[in-house]
């Protein structure tokens, strides 16, 4: 394998051999991103010769992907909604989906609201990073219960230019934004939570099931009692007329719709898919007091 050409052949059949299902594709950005190319210098580059210290981080490279972890962790980056977020197996993968709830909190705020957000269970910081460049008059708060999360949405924050404009917490849910002394109306609550059952973990792909961490992804009670927290969290915090915003499963949407209107504190319940037509989205407006 002296040529990139023959690298990214071998490399295409070494990840399709190990069940990795877009194995062209993803040898590609593996490529790209150990040699720093273009894509089009993958063909225009095509006879280019490896060194062998190049040789070397390619096979680093291709062989974690190889044992199943994710392509995200391998490259140690991921995009979201245009900004290029570091990850590690300590933060769960931002994924599309979570770009639509971002979509539906930016929908419901009006273009130039000076409100305050709450974003739980930050991980890499994805949600509140992508208001606070998207709406500079937001002020945000970011809370994880992993420290080693929190210490990477900081650093997520210090390389896109956006130190200070999220204050990140660690602790349980909404325990450290509610531990502060003063704190402002929020105006949003939104929360891409652990909603997968623990019996349903062996449906999972292995790069899922056995990389990214467990307590962002598994929640007991068939994977709502971390919702069913944050539906009384929410209502204690919002004021009435404000949002709370979840990232559900695809099953989901008529238990959380009935978990919602048990509460009778939630108006304009709206449980809604997303661009691969699955139920994604738990919406509802805080009610008045009753």
């Amino acid at each position: 394998m002296r040529t990139l050409a023959e690298w990214r052949r071998a490399a295409r059949a070494f990840l399709a051999e190990a069940g990795v299902t877009s194995a062209a594709v993803e040898a590609d950005w593996i490529a790209r991103h150990a040699l720093r190319l273009r894509r089009v210098d993958l063909t225009l580059s095509a006879d280019r010769i490896l060194t062998r210290a190049e040789r070397r981080r390619l096979s680093r490279l291709l062989h974690r992907r190889g044992l199943r972890v994710p392509l995200q962790y391998v490259l140690g980056e991921v995009d979201f909604r245009g900004l290029t977020l570091r990850v590690t197996p300590a933060v769960l993968i931002p994924r599309p989906e979570t770009e639509g709830l971002v979509d539906r909190v930016l929908e419901f705020l009006e273009p130039d609201a000076a409100a305050s957000v709450l974003d739980v269970g930050t991980g890499s910081g994805a949600i509140a990073l992508a208001l606070a460049r998207e709406r500079p008059r937001l002020s945000l708060w970011a809370t994880d219960i992993s420290p080693a999360a929190v210490r990477l949405a900081r650093a997520n924050a210090k390389r896109l230019g956006l130190t200070g404009r999220v204050r990140f917490l660690v602790g349980d849910l909404t325990a450290p934004f509610e531990a502060l002394g003063t704190r402002p109306p929020l105006r949003v609550l939104v929360s891409n939570p652990p909603y997968v059952s623990p019996a349903d973990r062996d449906r999972l792909e292995p790069e899922v099931a056995g990389h990214e961490p467990r307590v962002a992804l598994f929640a007991p009670e068939e994977g709502l009692a971390v919702i069913r927290r944050l539906v009384s969290a929410a209502a204690r915090l919002l004021p009435a007329g404000a949002l709370l915003a979840l990232e559900i499963g695809e099953e989901q949407g008529k238990a959380v719709r009935a978990l919602l209107h048990a509460a009778q504190r939630w108006e304009r319940i709206r449980i809604e898919r997303d661009l691969a037509g699955r139920v994604r989205y738990a919406l509802a407006l805080r009610g008045r007091a009753r």
